[in-house]
C-alpha cells in the first residue's frame, strides 16, 4: 500500500541539480543562492565537459599537468564560473555556468555587497547566436516577496553532473573566489576505469545538506 501524507517534501529532496547555461534566443533570469563564485577549469573532451586535473596555483597558472589525461592529449581548457541559482517563477533550483569574462559582473556585485546571495540576474546573448557573447545584468532581489532556499553544495552537485567519484574530490576553501575542484590523483587513477564512476557516487542528501559554504574534507591518500 502507498504511504500518503499531507506535507510537501523538503525543497530539493530526492533530486539532483541541472546545469544551465545562457540560452541562445532567450534570456535566463534567476536569483543566486550561493555566497560566492566557484571557478573551475574544464575541457570538452571525449564528447563531454570534464574538469581539468592539472595542478595550478590560486591564480590558475599551471604547476604540473602530467596528471590530467586531457592536457596530455593537448586538449584546450577554459575557465568557467559556477553559482547556484533559483528561478522563482518555475520554482527550479539549478547550477548556472558562464565564462569568467561574463562573470566579472558577479565579482563586482560580490565585492560591493559582500555576498552573491540575493543577487537577481538576467543573462542573454544579444546576437542570439550559439556560443555568442553573454551579457549579464544584476541587481538586488526583494527577498521580502520571494522565498530563497538554502544553497546546495555546488562542488557535490558538479560531481554528480560530471559523474566524478566523490572520494576523488578535495575541496580547497583557502581562497573562495578562486576555489577550484582539486583532484586526488591517487584515487582518480584507481577509479577512472570504473563504469560511470559508480563506486562512490555522492548522495542527494550530501548535496542538499550544503549551505553554500565550502567545507574542507580530510581524505586518506
Amino acid at each position: 500500500m502507498p504511504t500518503w501524507r499531507t506535507e510537501l517534501p523538503p525543497e530539493g529532496k530526492n533530486r539532483g541539480y541541472d546545469l544551465h547555461r545562457t540560452p541562445t534566443a532567450a534570456s535566463l533570469t534567476a536569483i543566486i543562492t550561493s555566497d560566492d563564485l566557484l571557478v573551475c577549469d574544464t575541457h570538452y573532451w571525449h564528447g563531454r565537459t570534464t574538469p581539468c586535473e592539472r595542478e595550478c596555483n590560486t591564480e590558475g597558472r599551471t604547476i604540473d599537468d602530467s596528471h590530467c589525461p586531457a592536457c596530455l592529449e593537448k586538449a584546450a581548457w577554459r575557465s568557467h564560473v559556477y553559482v547556484s541559482a533559483f528561478d522563482a517563477k518555475n520554482r527550479e533550483h539549478f547550477i548556472f555556468e558562464c565564462t569568467t569574462h561574463a562573470a566579472k559582473i558577479f565579482k563586482e556585485y560580490h565585492d560591493a555587497a559582500g555576498t552573491l546571495r540575493g543577487c537577481i540576474f538576467n543573462a542573454s546573448r544579444p546576437k542570439a547566436t550559439p556560443n555568442g557573447k553573454v551579457c549579464i545584468v544584476t541587481h538586488a532581489a526583494d527577498l521580502s516577496k520571494t522565498f530563497l532556499p538554502a544553497a546546495p553544495d555546488v562542488v557535490a552537485a558538479l560531481a554528480v553532473i560530471w559523474r566524478l567519484p566523490r572520494k576523488a574530490i578535495d575541496q580547497t576553501p583557502e581562497a573562495a573566489c578562486a576555489t577550484r575542484i582539486a583532484p586526488n590523483h591517487h584515487r582518480l587513477k584507481s577509479m577512472r576505469n570504473q563504469p560511470d564512476n559508480a563506486a562512490d557516487p555522492p548522495t542527494i542528501g550530501e548535496i542538499v545538506a550544503g549551505n553554500g559554504e565550502l567545507r574542507k574534507r580530510t581524505l586518506p591518500a
